[in-house]
């Protein structure tokens, strides 16, 4: 018949399997403290060994660090309301160096040896396209994120999703290194961040293949995995350190803002310094000006007297040269008055025609000939009854020449 229990039950009864199970009560385990946190009057730690884990804790002081084997005393305890187990420690005996810890230090001596932490590519002033290599589900984007844009919003950044821990973890982090490296040929730096975690949740990034592809990245990486106190392989292999994603933010985005406020700082000096140099200019300039305007104006001021002086001279030898002129026109329309022949008209004298020709002498003339005479005040016809020729002083002389 099938049993139904509620949570409680079941953990209680649980509880009490663990109690009256002897071989749980007064055991010591050997194995590697991996992890260790205080907390008040508790202190919390995990054992482990080969594949496997075991969470303990103690309100004893312990004598034994991270990556010491132990030997540490207590009893397996289950805890009915959390349905948790857990080692209480009455005694931790540190028995030498763990083999975990003693891996990871000949994997630093050796990469140490070959030179993996010396001479890596320094950080860029300023960042333009940076990549980030980290999940992206977890807050460590949005942190970074958060930060760039509020100090460079002009900043290009690119994710790259891995898995951050798990036993494929650090085989995928390595290869997203490389591939950057091979692809993104505009990337000014590579941020590889993870948040805070356990010893084994930042295990993938001591690995040794994640360690060299960071050691051999062209790209300048940052290393922004865990809290400020932990520490893996990639902060030595990598161009810098940051404590925490958020610090490897700034790291990146700062100098933009740093540069942007030295820009605008030197924009204001230079336009307070123009404005003091205008200001300054300006009133020389102002008084140069009325210096010239004043002198112009003299100069201006003796052209008009010369000016005037010279007009007047001017005029009256044009009135002068007119004058005279007129007086030739009188004089030279008075003999040409006398030539005129109106004048001659004016004084008794007369004009012949005969048939539209003039007359001027008595020989042009026969008897019956029509004749059209002008006078001063009009003309009338005649007839030729009688023509008789006269010496004409003129003509006796023409003839004597």
């Amino acid at each position: 018949m099938q049993k139904r229990l509620t949570v409680s039950q079941l953990n209680a009864y649980i509880a009490g399997v663990f109690e009256d199970e002897f071989v749980l009560h007064d055991v010591v385990v050997r194995g590697e403290i991996y992890e260790l946190k205080v907390m008040g009057a508790r202190t919390f730690f995990t054992l482990k060994e080969g594949g496997s884990t075991l969470y303990c804790v103690t309100f004893a002081h312990i004598r034994a660090e991270v990556g010491d084997n132990a030997d540490v005393t207590g009893t397996v305890m289950f805890y009915a309301k959390s349905g948790r187990v857990s080692f209480v420690a009455e005694d931790v005996s540190p028995v030498g160096e763990g083999d975990l810890l003693a891996k990871l230090r000949q994997l630093k001596e050796t990469l140490r040896k070959e030179g993996v932490f010396d001479n890596r590519p320094p950080l860029p002033q300023v960042v333009r396209k940076a990549v980030v290599i980290t999940s992206e589900y977890g807050a460590v984007l949005h942190d970074i994120l958060s930060v760039c844009c509020a100090n460079d919003p002009s900043m290009d950044i690119c994710l790259c999703d891995v898995r951050v821990q798990g036993t494929e973890s650090a085989a995928e982090i390595a290869r997203a290194i490389n591939d950057v490296n091979s692809f993104c040929r505009d990337a000014d730096v590579i941020v590889l961040a993870r948040g805070g975690g356990s010893a084994s949740d930042l295990a993938a990034y001591n690995e040794e293949c994640v360690a060299r592809a960071v050691a051999q990245s062209r790209l300048p990486v940052i290393s922004a995995v865990g809290h400020e106190t932990d520490y893996t392989l990639c902060d030595l292999c990598a161009s810098a350190r940051a404590g925490t994603p958020s610090i490897a933010a700034a790291m990146i985005s700062a100098p933009a803002a740093a540069l942007r406020e030295r820009v605008l700082g030197a924009a204001d000096a230079l336009k307070k310094g123009i404005n003091r140099l205008y200001d300054g200019k300006n009133h020389r300039v102002m008084y140069g000006a009325m210096r010239v305007i004043a002198l112009c104006e003299r100069l201006l001021e003796r052209r008009s007297i010369y000016v005037s002086s010279l007009l007047t001279r001017i005029s009256g030898a044009v009135e002068s040269k007119a004058s005279a002129a007129e007086a030739r026109l009188a004089k030279d329309a008075a003999a040409l008055e006398k030539l005129s022949p109106l004048g001659l008209l004016s004084i008794g004298y007369a004009k012949v025609e005969c048939n539209g020709r003039e007359v001027r002498k008595v020989s042009q003339l026969s008897r019956g000939d029509k004749v059209t005479v002008y006078m001063r005040d009009g003309k009338f016809g005649a007839d030729v009854t009688e023509s008789e020729e006269t010496a004409y002083v003129g003509e006796k002389e023409d003839r004597r020449s």
